[in-house]
């Protein structure tokens, strides 16, 4: 989906924001340009996204890849999200010549994590655009740190529990990413129909899924611990975001109270940034919720933006 702004574009074109949308799902029939709306789960972003046009900035936004056409959608399957997040902006382009080659990667959760691997690969991948600044709301981070505490006898962790669902789908995206692993052996029978359910529910608001999973034992879906080398190893190259690859500012944006994507796994990003020589600019906002992160930090991350 292509948003342009109303009048006269600037001398150069309209600056492009490209719009990572959170998790809706993994079925063709979730993706955004089918629902109508830039969507995370059940939160329409649309009407945070016309603070962006009315700024000036003309806003492309990819249903990713495997959504919104048939194929399958690994979850959180980095490089496929980063090229996704570029490839939008060259389609904008073609279609609105009014477009400059100057872009900033924008997105929430899921989004956010596609908005990083974007920005880690644009050098290479897209070195006919300018990228000038990343923006990432709540993003999907150090997942497989999370899922790495997970084991057959793991009880209820209040902490890490709810990033079980999206575990769920990590997983199952995992499997169909690295087929020559016995990805699914690390499940039980309830983890597999889990992982069914994540793959072929129309329920893009991921309510099945949640009622079996959210606040039962992770133990309960997994037959072997997921620190074992081979799943540890393929999960960090399928979407540990990279500390390396960024020549443009970056802004993550955090909510206190997410439940989702917790505050640790953030600070921990920001950390390990700064540690590889690629400076994170982490803000956190007390009030805000995994849901209301954008719109609460919004006009803060413009005035970033503006900056780049």
């Amino acid at each position: 989906m292509i948003y342009v702004p109303e009048g006269k574009p600037p001398e150069g074109g309209w600056p492009v924001l490209s719009w990572g949308h959170g998790t809706s799902g993994m079925t063709e029939g979730c993706a955004p340009s089918r629902t109508g709306n830039v969507i995370d789960g059940t939160f329409d972003q649309a009407p945070d996204l016309s603070r962006f046009l009315a700024a000036g900035y003309a806003v492309a936004a990819s249903d990713y890849i495997g959504l919104g056409a048939p194929g399958y959608h690994e979850y959180l399957a980095g490089r496929a999200e980063g090229h996704a997040m570029i490839d939008i902006v060259r389609a904008a382009r073609a279609l609105v010549p009014e477009l400059s080659a100057s872009y900033v990667t924008s997105g929430h959760s899921q989004g956010g994590h596609a908005a990083l691997f974007a920005a880690s690969m644009t050098n290479d991948y897209a070195p006919e655009l300018n990228l000038r600044g990343v923006l990432a709301f709540a993003p999907a981070s150090n997942v497989e740190l999370l899922l790495g505490l997970m084991g057959p006898k793991t009880p209820v962790i209040p902490l890490v529990n709810a990033i079980m669902v999206n575990g769920v789908l990590a997983i199952a995206g995992l499997a169909h990413a690295r087929p020559d692993l016995p990805i699914t052996d690390y499940l039980t029978d309830k983890g597999r129909t889990a992982v069914r359910i994540a793959e072929t529910s129309p329920d893009c608001d991921l309510a099945s899924l949640t009622q079996m999973v959210r606040g039962q034992p992770p133990g309960e879906l997994l037959a072997k611990p997921l620190a074992d080398p081979v799943f540890e190893t393929a999960l960090r190259d399928y979407l540990t975001v990279p500390d390396t690859g960024y020549r443009v500012p970056i802004r993550i944006a955090q909510g206190v109270l997410d439940d989702i994507m917790p505050l640790p796994a953030a600070i921990l990003l920001q950390q390990q940034l700064t540690k590889a020589g690629t400076p994170a600019d982490l803000r956190t906002y007390p009030t805000a919720t995994h849901n209301t992160i954008v719109s609460i930090s919004g006009q803060d991350g413009l005035d970033f933006l503006r900056q780049t």
